[in-house]
């Protein structure tokens, strides 16, 4: 059953020069559909995976799951056979690389079924979508109550208890079907979530369709592809997209505007801004900028975690700038892409000290260049908060030893700061036995020592002469160094820290952990471990410079006077609460501390905590003058 209610402006591709009298219409059973072709298949094979995960992932406006179950059916010669599932509960067994039997088993108990039979449901709402596509435009979306209506004996019998309703739309690519993804619930979708949802899909639809085209055009990357579409924005449809120039650069910057189906205003995204920075190195920037600015005058810039990539930080972002009006750009540092990193690479990596006295007064210069009248707000999360915090209060430290007196004045270029569970220093909490005693005897090794036994875990992937390490191995280094360095296990168990404590476990949907674990969390340079390992096992309660020449904790506390609103996550296990009690001592006069009881990346992907966190940044920076 096909549902009637699509507009026919929400499916429209394009003006179709190609619509025909009614009476002369072919039957849609009379349709042939030609066999996806062998390269396409080929390519096809190797993402179509990213399609059920995609599918499995979405979520209403309200971060509720939608599906719990996903199929894709792909044309295979003259049969339809399902290829892919994902589950919405399987997500994060998938992202720790477990086997999963369950999923394994649906596929294996899958049959193809011919196209000519006429009992094969899917080959019937392709043969439709190939007259609509033809028509200028996007396939129907097809809800089915898999309970009541006739479904093909081959599919019947891998139903569950569970699958009552399936939600369907047809792929193409290059004009050609590739076969037709499902979504499927227990429960019927809500009368008042059926167009939102249905927007959703179409704006699947376009993704699937361009980046399979694209890559398969620009070079067969598969890796790519998978991640384009998994990290795709389906609560927007993309309207227009152009490849701009910019004087600061040779590489065109991708600006792409969208329609929110959520916030019901357009934007424009422009992404990849590149900021040289020092030997060599850069930075890059994204920005969203809606359709109406808001009229206070400020930007936001957006800065995340030493370990993460800037994709963690979208749904404040998007929050700020749709719902708010601000213009905001977010940050990834350098080391987190190619573009950043320099032809050849300095072997010892960057430091913190890179972050702060170099990545960040280039970044203000870029945004003061572009904008010169508009101030920053500076928004960071965990140790992206320190950057604007330390670089303010060691500012005439950093001046003086840099002998670079034309740095951007903190009171000129910054409004206001933002830090969401952003330490002073480093203190991971941790309850097991023997932590003090490992302080203790770190404290007495010397520097070198310590070096070398960090550089053991280090991985050189990201580019062969620069010393970079994996998050995941560092957390094995110095949460298991107690164990001989036993191995790394994600169910380690409550009394250790681990990983799931970084990413707040608990606040974490199984989508939102097959993301993070497949795409946001990325190396580091281990003159930045280093810098962090050495914060936690200090007694100092500090963070010092690599050289050990500035106490970023010591001036900040002592020279920070700028407004600042704090973000606490009572239950975070990172950054706990004992570590950021001297915020209520600052001499800020517009400072505001508030709590939530969150975990440590949960506190910027659980929907209701990002607006809630939103809401009271937009009142306080209305307050800025």
């Amino acid at each position: 059953m096909a549902l009637e209610e699509n507009s026919l402006e929400d499916r429209l591709i394009k003006i179709s020069t190609r619509d025909s009298n009614k009476s002369l219409m072919v039957n849609p059973d009379k349709i042939y559909i030609f066999p996806v072709p062998k390269t396409t298949f080929q390519f096809l094979e190797n993402i179509w995976q990213s399609f059920a995960n995609k599918m499995v992932s979405l979520v209403d406006f309200n971060d509720d799951p939608i599906f719990n179950f996903s199929i894709f059916e792909v044309i295979d010669q003259d049969e339809m056979k399902i290829v892919a599932t994902a589950t919405h509960f399987k997500l994060k067994e998938i992202a720790e690389r477990r086997k999963i039997p369950g999923i394994e088993e649906y596929i294996k108990k899958s049959r193809p079924i011919h196209l000519a039979d006429p009992r094969n449901e899917s080959a019937g709402f392709i043969r439709k979508s190939i007259i609509d596509f033809n028509k200028g435009l996007r396939p129907e979306v097809t809800f089915i109550n898999l309970k009541e209506e006739e479904i093909h004996p081959e599919k019947k019998v891998l139903l569950s208890e569970t699958m009552n309703h399936a939600i369907g739309i047809p792929l193409f690519v290059n004009e050609n079907p590739i076969g037709i993804l499902w979504g499927i619930t227990k429960d019927p979708i809500p009368e008042d979530k059926i167009r939102p949802l249905t927007l959703q899909l179409y704006s699947l639809f376009d993704v699937i369709e361009f980046v399979v085209a694209k890559e398969m055009e620009s070079g067969n990357d598969h890796y790519i592809a998978q991640k384009n579409i998994e990290k795709a924005d389906t609560v927007s449809n993309s309207r227009n997209l152009f490849y701009t120039t910019t004087k600061d650069q040779k590489e065109p910057v991708t600006s792409i505007i969208f329609k929110s189906h959520q916030y019901n205003i357009e934007y424009r995204m422009d992404a990849s801004f590149i900021i040289p920075t020092t030997d060599g190195y850069a930075v890059s920037l994204k920005s969203f900028t809606p359709e109406k600015l808001n009229n206070t005058g400020k930007n936001i810039l957006l800065i995340p975690g030493f370990f993460c990539r800037r994709s963690v930080m979208d749904k404040l972002a998007k929050e700020l700038a749709l719902k708010y009006g601000y213009r905001v750009f977010l940050m990834d540092m350098r080391g987190r892409s190619r573009q950043t990193m320099p032809k050849h690479g300095k072997k010892e990596g960057w430091t913190v000290d890179n972050y702060i006295q170099d990545d960040f007064p280039e970044i203000l210069r870029w945004i003061r260049w572009h904008y010169p009248s508009e101030r920053t707000v500076v928004l960071g999360h965990s140790m992206g908060g320190m950057i604007p915090r330390f670089y303010v209060s060691s500012y005439e430290k950093i001046k003086e030893q840099k002998e670079e007196f034309n740095l951007p004045k903190p009171e000129e270029y910054i409004a206001g700061i933002v830090s969401i569970t952003s330490p002073n220093y480093i203190s991971l909490k941790s309850n097991f036995i023997g932590l003090d005693t490992l302080k203790r005897g770190f404290s007495m090794l010397p520097h070198k020592m310590i070096s070398d036994m960090i550089l053991s875990m280090a991985s050189f992937s990201m580019q062969a002469t620069i010393q970079t390490i994996d998050l995941k191995k560092f957390f094995k280094l110095i949460l298991n160094l107690h164990s001989s360095l036993r191995s790394f296990s994600y169910n380690i168990g409550t009394k250790v820290l681990t990983i799931k404590d970084f990413v707040g476990y608990k606040e974490i949907t199984p989508p939102e952990w097959y993301f993070l674990m497949e795409d946001v969390f990325c190396e580091e340079s281990v003159s930045v471990i280093m810098q962090f390992f050495q914060s936690q096992i200090s007694n100092e309660r500090s963070f010092w410079s690599n050289d050990g020449r500035i106490n970023y904790t010591e001036n900040f506390l002592n020279n920070f006077n700028m407004p600042i609103y704090s973000v606490v996550g009572t239950v975070d296990k990172i950054v706990p609460e004992e570590t950021l009690t001297e915020l209520k001592d600052l001499k800020s006069e517009n400072k505001v501390i508030t709590y939530y009881e969150q975990g440590h990346l949960g506190i910027i992907f659980h929907g209701e905590t990002v607006r809630k966190i939103c809401k009271g940044i937009d009142e306080w920076i209305q307050e800025l003058k």
